[in-house]
């Protein structure tokens, strides 16, 4: 296929990494200094050492953490969408009123609501690069001459698409680095009449785009998901072949759009789709190392709203492979071919109607692998091994090999239940769930992991 530009080979991001390590741990001295100690008797009781549900039953499965966090800075969580454990070793948490900071302990220590002198607000997805800057993937308000939006009575002012860079949140002097909007950074539009934000016939526009999940590589460039309407000349809008809603982008470290990949079919579920996606997962993940593969394969969760047709697959993963010819995306072979082999397990990741509507992703960055597929549409949290086989390793003595099952869920209130959970984490063996509709952050650990 023909590339926008050279992506770099595969390679190990080693000793430029050896700087910000030293740089990492003169930033926690000094947020120990500006939030409080990360270590103490609290924080090893609850987070180390785990409260358990006292219900724990010995078959193999994940046990809620007591207790759920439930507050942010300043009040409770209102509606949480997503939640991520940053390579700093705290705990974001994106809501309706910002994106709140936590230590592992569960305790409040800061609330970024208003971004460049806006509110920081309708956000989607947040994720944490290698420098510990903050992705933030929200809305804002700009306004552009000539633009055609629809969302007030002035026309050129929009409601539009971001993606924010955020420095230095941890240490109490948070700054934006950067911020990409749609349409103007994501290349899409590139070269075409659709640059500006406009109203196309049906009334479909720009405005209707979001940016759903942001995933990093281990040398911070950026993977990034668009979704809105599907748009087809016959009905007016763009062309899906020039300038589609539905999107896979790539970025350089340093925010520059580099390729919309046009490998991943815009307009229709497949095996290699950017159909409405939901989230976007890379296999890297903290805590901070030294060396580092730079692995480029990536999953995407696709939720097609209930008037669009159901993919086969709610998931897919794309390997991505250096020819001689250039930069290939193939369909993850490995993991599509384990669905076919019921002597690995019970179950898998490429299995039809699996999933209803899958809302984030996450990976185990540790020796397990672990992937998480949560699901609102079964208010569900799915977990594969590394070789997309649902389950988890069966316990020490077991007798045998074969992955034990501990996806679960439920709609409730219950400790193993969720409404409508929008976000997913993993850090060190526990699995955290922004369970939207109870107002809380649910934490998990499997119990074959106490000791």
């Amino acid at each position: 296929m023909t590339q926008d530009m050279t992506m770099p080979s595969p390679r190990t991001i080693t000793a430029s990494w050896l700087v910000v390590l030293a740089g990492l741990a003169v930033a926690l001295a000094g947020c120990d200094a500006v939030l409080g100690s990360k270590s103490d008797p609290t924080t090893e009781e609850i987070f180390d050492q785990g409260q358990t549900d006292p219900t724990l039953v010995d078959d193999v499965g994940y046990v809620p953490l007591n207790p759920f966090y439930t507050q942010g800075f300043g009040g409770a969580f209102v509606r949480p969408v997503d939640v991520y454990v940053g390579y700093d070793e705290f705990v974001y948490v994106a809501d309706d009123r910002g994106v709140h900071v936590l230590d592992l302990a569960g305790r409040p220590q800061f609330l970024l609501s208003e971004v460049a002198g806006q509110p920081l607000r309708d956000i989607t997805a947040i994720v944490q690069d290698r420098r510990l800057d903050l992705y933030v993937a929200a809305r804002r308000d700009t306004t552009v001459a000539g633009a055609d939006c629809p969302s007030g009575g002035n026309p050129e002012a929009c409601d539009l698409a971001v993606v924010y860079r955020i420095s230095g949140l941890t240490t109490g002097t948070p700054r934006v680095a950067d911020i990409l909007w749609h349409p103007f950074d994501d290349g899409s539009r590139r070269f075409t009449r659709f640059e500006t934000p406009d109203t196309y016939a049906g009334g479909t526009s720009d405005e209707d785009a979001e940016f759903t999940g942001v995933a990093v590589l281990a040398d911070n460039r950026l993977y990034v998901t668009r979704r809105g309407p599907v748009n087809s000349t016959a009905t007016g809008r763009p062309s899906q072949a020039f300038s589609p809603f539905n999107a896979f982008l790539q970025y350089t470290a340093e925010g520059e759009f580099v390729q919309y990949i046009r490998a991943l079919t815009p307009d229709r579920p497949s095996l290699l789709s950017a159909y409405y996606p939901s989230d976007v997962l890379t296999f890297v993940g903290p805590p901070q190392r030294g060396s580092v593969a730079l692995n480029e394969d990536f999953m995407i969760a696709l939720a097609p709203p209930a008037t669009q047709p159901d993919p086969t697959y709610g998931v897919v993963s794309v390997q991505v492979v250096e020819t001689s010819d250039g930069t290939e995306y193939r369909v993850d072979s490995g993991r599509l071919g384990a669905a076919g082999n019921p002597d690995a397990g019970d179950g898998a990741l490429f299995e039809a109607g699996q999933f209803v509507r899958p809302t984030s992703l996450a990976y185990a960055a540790d020796q397990t692998g672990y992937l998480f597929v949560l699901d609102a549409g079964k208010d569900s949290l799915f977990v594969f091994n590394q070789n997309g086989i649902e389950g988890v390793a069966p316990p020490p003595g077991a007798g045998s090999t074969r992955p034990v099952r501990a996806s679960f869920g439920g709609s409730g209130a219950g400790p193993l239940q969720f409404a409508d959970p929008q976000g997913v984490a993993y850090y060190q063996e526990v699995v955290y769930v922004a369970d939207t509709g109870n107002n809380r952050i649910s934490r998990f650990r499997l119990n074959t992991d106490f000791e």
